[in-house]
């Protein structure tokens, strides 16, 4: 079942290091990707909920040097490119 909508090509089913395999909504990746991005630049967010740099560490399981919005938001470009790519 799609998470969003009727568009069931946005979910990706992604293997983890840990072995967990998620569902990754490619919509929501490229959001938090543009929020990540515009952190890193603006040092500010416009959303109320926004995810914290923890909250995405956790999430994607990226490993514990990604410290700054920077490095966030190149990890994440480069997680999306590869799953776009697939």
């Amino acid at each position: 079942m799609p998470t969003i909508a009727n568009l069931p090509g946005a979910d990706v089913n992604v293997q983890f290091p840990s072995g967990a395999v998620k569902t990754v909504n490619m919509i929501v990746l490229l959001a938090q990707t543009q929020h990540a991005e515009s952190m890193s630049k603006f040092g500010c967010s416009i959303a109320r909920n926004a995810p914290t740099l923890a909250d995405l560490r956790e999430q994607y399981e990226m490993p514990a040097f990604v410290r700054t919005w920077d490095c966030m938001a190149a990890n994440l470009r480069r997680f999306h490119a590869d799953l776009k790519n697939r």
